[in-house]
């Protein structure tokens, strides 16, 4: 039931064979792929992210860092802590005092990371993003004084998501809305 074709693709000779399975199977193909992106949707939207304006809101220290160490790992509830070196505060700088500054000023201790209730929480040695924190709250206890904290997903630097953060922290709309003002 097949069909055949036969050409010439430079000095070799390819035969084509066709047949209704190829098509079904291309439609079967397609099937899965949809049903892939629907998944993918659906874990997604699992882990909702707050808009970025909240999240700037909700934040009172915005800074971009560089991991430069991963400690205080718990392998129970799989968290960790970092110590990030500090590239620019964003927002917040007055709020980060002598003592949460270490090794000489530039860093700074993170906690928080592999916290389920932040979508975006896992970072490696080397990884530069854009922090959004808050001090550790005095509940957590006095190991945790000089801490800073996770408040929502940690963003890629990149130029749009900087010139994004800055607008919320300047109190203007955020580049990637300016189109859908009336």
């Amino acid at each position: 039931m097949g069909t055949a074709g036969k050409f010439t693709l430079g000095s070799s000779r390819v035969v084509v064979m066709g047949s209704h399975r190829t098509v079904g199977a291309g439609r079967t193909a397609l099937l899965l792929a949809g049903l892939l992106v629907a998944l993918w949707q659906r874990c997604a939207a699992g882990c909702p992210e707050k808009d970025l304006e909240d999240r700037e809101e909700e934040a009172n220290i915005v800074l971009t860092g560089t991991v430069d160490e991963i400690i205080n790992v718990d392998p129970v509830h799989n968290t960790y802590s970092c110590k990030v070196r500090v590239w620019r505060y964003l927002k917040g700088k007055s709020n980060v005092n002598r003592e949460i500054l270490l090794d000489g000023g530039n860093k700074v201790m993170i906690g928080g990371f592999g916290n389920p209730r932040i979508c975006d929480n896992q970072v490696a040695t080397g990884d530069t993003r854009i922090f959004f924190l808050n001090p550790a709250p005095e509940s957590m206890g006095p190991e945790y004084k000089n801490e800073l904290m996770l408040n929502s997903s940690l963003m890629r630097i990149t130029l749009r998501n900087l010139e994004d953060v800055e607008h919320c922290v300047e109190g203007k709309q955020p580049v990637c809305c300016e189109w859908n003002k009336t």
